[in-house]
C-alpha cells in the first residue's frame, strides 16, 4: 500500500479496562482510517505516576507489546510516547525515593517535588536506563516528550537554579552569586554574561542527555528511530535550544531523528487567529529544524470530543499541515486515561476520507526552503540579546515572527529563513528588531545594503543603539509609548485604500510604541501619525528604494493585532506591486500563498468561514494562461479541474473558481 502521508495515532491504553471490546474499536478504527502507526502512551497524563522505577517500565512495556501485537499482524508499525522525561509539571506526586533523582528548582528558588533536575548526574543515568528498556520492543519510533526542557508549566516556569547549577553558573563567571542576585542580572535586557552563562549551560546539558539516550536506546534496537516532541520556538529559545544539533544528538547512523511540531489549536480556535499562531508556532519550528529531519506535527483535540473542536476544523488542521510538507501527523485524538477509541466521533471517516487528499499534497508539495516570497530570517540564539529590559522573565522572551505571522495571512508569499550566517543578495527580507539584534554591525550592514528591507519599530530602535541610522538615511529617533497621550491614529493623505479615501489605523489600541523617525534624504511618507487633536505628528509608514519601513514596536501583550487591516495591507500590496517582484494574492481575505521559486505550483488555503469567489493573484514576468487545480469536495472526494486563466489591465490574473471555507487548494500552472 502506498502511504506517502502517515497516520500516527497516539493511544492510551489501561490493562486493567483494555476488554474485548477496546481491542475490536481500535482495529476497526486503525483499518478504516488508514493509521500506519500506533504510538502507545506510557505512563501519561491522568495515570502518570512521575518518574516510574525500572521495574514499573518493564510492566508497562510488557503490556503495550501483548496488546501491539494483533497490530502488528495487520502490517502497523508500533512506537512509543513515554510521557516522562523531566516531568512537565508537578501534580503532587514526589519523587521516588527509591530513585536518584534530584529535584528542580526555579528561578524564584521554587523546589519541585517532581520535575528533575536535568543536569543530574542520577537523572541522566536513570532516564537512558529507561530509554533502554522502551526501546527493548523495538519500536518503529521513539519519543521523548515536550518536558525534555528547562522551561516548564505554570506556575513553576524556567529551571533550573538549584545549588548545583548555581555553582555551574558562578564557576563559568568566576563570581559567588545568589541565585536571586544572577537572576536579577540575567533578566536585564539585551545581552549580558550572566544570561549567556545560563544558556550555555543549558543547551550543553540537554545535548549530553540526549547523547546518552540516543546511546543506550541504538545499542538496544538500531533501528528505532528517536523522535522530539516541541512546543513554541521562544520558550526553547529562552534555554537555549540547537535545534538541528539536538536532533543530530538523537539520530542513530541510520535512523535520523524525527520531529513534532506543535500545532497551536488544542481547542478550536477562530481560524484567524490560527492563521497567525500556525506561523508563530509551526512554521517557527520547521524552520529552526531545517530539511534533514522529518516531521509529523501534532494534531490533538483536548479535552477530546467535537465539544472541543468540529471535525471540519480538524480537517483543516490536517490539510494546512501540506504548507510546511509535513511527512504526516501525529493524532491525539482520544482520552488519555485509557478509554480507547470513541466511535461517536467519527474520526475514522475523517481521516479516511481525507487521506488519498493529503497523499497528493504531500507528493506534490513545496519544501520551506523550496518557496519563493518574502524572505523572514530567524536566530536560534535570539533569546541572547532581548530588546527590552523589563526585569521579567517573559520579558526575554523573543517573538521573531510579526512579519511572517502579518504578510502571510495578508496572502502575501513568504520564506522563512533559519539563519546561521548566510550570504542574503538581491532579496526581499522582513526584519524584525529581535533577530537584528543577534547579528554584528557588519552583518546588519550587509544586510540592509545588499538587499530590500522591511524593517518594523524595534529594527529602527536597534539601529539607532548601535548608531547605524544612516542605513535608513535617519539622523534621529524618538520613541513614543502608547497610550501617552501622543499618538492615536495614522493617516494615509492623499491616498484612497478598499474604497475609503484617507484611510486610518488605529497607533492607540491593540499595538505597541511608535517610533518616530527624522530623516535626512527625501522618502516617500505613505502615511503619517496624528493625536487626537488631528494634529500630525511625524510620517509613520515611509519607503525608498531600499526599504519599507513599518516603525511600530512588538507589544508583550497584544504583538500586531492593530496591522492586521485592509488598509495596511493594501498599501503593501501596492507597493510590492510596483516596486517589488513579490507574488501575493488580491481581495482574497485570509487566504495565504505558498508558491515555488520557479512559480511553478502553488498552494492557496483559505483561514477563514467564508468562501472566496475566484482566485486572484500577482505574479510579475510570469505569462500564465492554464491551471490545474486539485481540491476535496464538499463530499470529501478528490477532484481536479483544468481552468483559464484571465490577465487583467491592472496585471492581476483570474480564475474563476471558489475556494471553500476552511479549504485548501493545489495550483499547478501548465504553461
Amino acid at each position: 500500500m502506498n502511504n506517502p502521508y502517515r497516520y500516527t495515532l497516539r493511544l492510551a491504553i489501561d490493562k486493567n479496562i483494555y476488554d474485548a471490546d477496546k481491542r475490536k474499536r481500535l482495529i476497526d478504527f486503525v483499518k478504516k482510517a488508514q493509521i500506519a502507526d500506533v504510538a502507545f502512551f506510557i505512563n501519561q497524563e491522568e495515570l502518570s505516576d512521575a518518574h516510574i522505577t525500572p521495574k514499573k517500565a518493564q510492566e508497562l512495556i510488557a503490556n503495550v507489546d501483548e496488546v501491539s501485537q494483533p497490530l502488528k499482524e495487520l502490517g502497523i508499525t508500533i512506537s512509543l510516547n513515554p510521557w516522562t522525561t523531566m516531568n512537565h509539571s508537578d501534580r503532587g506526586i514526589n519523587i521516588n525515593p527509591e530513585l536518584d533523582i534530584k529535584p528542580m528548582v526555579n528561578y524564584q528558588g521554587v523546589k519541585s517535588i517532581s520535575m528533575a533536575c536535568p543536569g543530574y548526574a542520577g537523572w541522566a543515568d536513570y532516564i537512558s536506563e529507561i530509554y533502554g528498556i522502551w526501546a527493548s520492543i523495538h519500536p518503529n519510533e521513539l519519543w521523548l516528550e515536550d518536558d525534555f526542557r528547562h522551561y516548564k508549566n505554570a506556575p513553576f516556569k524556567l529551571g533550573c537554579f538549584c545549588d548545583d547549577h548555581m555553582k555551574k553558573y558562578n564557576d563559568i563567571l568566576g563570581t559567588d552569586l545568589s541565585r536571586q542576585e544572577f537572576v536579577e542580572k540575567m533578566f536585564t535586557g539585551g545581552e549580558n554574561k550572566y544570561r549567556n552563562a545560563y544558556l550555555q549551560v543549558a543547551r550543553a546539558e540537554i545535548l549530553h542527555v540526549a547523547h546518552m539516550i540516543e546511546q543506550r536506546v541504538h545499542e538496544v534496537s538500531p533501528t528505532t528511530t528517536l523522535g522530539l516532541m516541541s512546543s513554541w520556538p521562544e520558550v526553547h529559545a529562552l534555554e537555549g535550544r540547537d535545534w538541528q544539533r539536538l536532533l543530530d544528538e538523537l539520530s542513530g547512523a541510520n535512523t535520523p531523528a524525527v520531529s513534532r511540531p506543535h500545532l497551536p489549536a488544542y481547542n478550536e480556535v477562530s481560524p484567524q487567529q490560527y492563521a497567525r499562531d500556525f506561523e508563530k508556532y509551526t512554521v517557527a519550528t520547521r524552520t529552526e529544524i531545517g530539511p534533514e529531519h522529518k516531521i509529523y506535527p501534532e494534531m490533538e483535540s483536548f479535552l477530546y470530543s467535537p465539544y472541543a473542536k468540529s471535525n471540519k476544523f480538524t480537517q483543516f488542521q490536517l490539510d494546512t499541515t501540506s504548507l510546511v510538507h509535513a511527512n504526516g501527523v501525529l493524532l491525539n485524538m482520544f482520552s488519555m486515561m485509557g478509554d480507547g477509541i470513541n466511535p461517536t466521533y467519527h474520526y475514522d471517516d475523517l481521516l479516511n476520507h481525507d487521506k488519498k487528499y493529503l497523499d497528493f499534497l504531500f507528493e506534490n508539495g513545496i519544501d520551506l526552503e523550496q518557496r519563493a516570497g518574502v524572505i523572514v530570517p530567524m536566530n536560534q540564539d535570539v533569546a541572547k540579546t532581548k530588546i527590552d529590559a523589563e526585569g521579567t522573565l517573559e520579558g526575554l522572551m523573543a517573538s521573531q515572527t510579526q512579519w511572517l505571522e502579518l504578510l502571510s495571512t495578508m496572502g502575501i508569499a513568504t520564506k522563512p529563513l533559519n539563519y546561521i550566517g548566510q550570504e542574503i543578495k538581491n532579496k526581499c527580507v522582513a526584519i524584525t528588531g529581535n533577530f537584528l539584534n543577534t547579528l554584528s554591525d557588519e552583518q546588519i550592514e550587509q544586510l540592509l545594503t545588499r538587499n530590500f528591507a522591511l524593517l518594523d519599530g524595534d529594527a529602527v530602535v536597534i539601529l539607532n543603539n548601535r548608531h547605524l541610522l544612516n542605513l535608513i538615511n535617519a539622523t534621529s529617533i524618538e520613541r513614543l509609548q502608547n497610550r501617552s497621550g501622543q499618538q492615536s491614529f495614522e493617516q494615509f493623505d492623499g491616498t484612497t485604500i478598499s474604497g475609503v479615501t484617507d484611510p486610518r489605523i488605529t497607533m492607540l489600541t491593540h499595538t505597541g510604541d511608535y517610533v518616530k523617525i527624522n530623516y535626512k534624504a527625501p522618502v516617500s511618507v505613505h502615511s503619517s501619525a496624528y493625536d487626537r487633536f488631528e494634529n500630525q505628528l511625524g510620517p509613520v509608514t515611509v519607503s525608498d528604494d531600499k526599504y519599507y519601513i513599518l516603525p511600530m514596536t512588538d507589544s508583550p501583550k497584544y504583538g500586531w493585532q492593530a496591522q492586521y487591516t485592509d488598509i495596511r495591507e493594501g498599501d503593501l500590496k501596492h507597493f510590492f506591486k510596483e516596486q517589488l517582484s513579490v507574488p501575493y494574492l488580491v481581495n482574497m481575505y485570509n487566504c495565504k500563498l505558498v508558491i515555488d521559486e520557479k512559480q511553478t505550483k502553488m498552494i492557496i488555503s483559505n483561514w477563514s468561514i467564508d468562501d472566496i469567489n475566484g482566485i486572484n493573484f500577482f505574479l510579475k514576468d510570469r505569462h500564465v494562461k492554464q491551471a490545474s487545480i486539485t481540491y476535496r469536495d464538499e463530499n470529501n472526494q478528490l477532484q481536479n479541474e483544468v481552468l483559464d486563466v484571465s490577465l487583467d489591465s491592472k496585471g492581476i490574473y483570474h480564475i474563476d473558481f471558489t475556494v471553500k471555507e476552511l479549504a485548501v487548494i493545489h495550483i499547478q500552472f501548465l504553461d
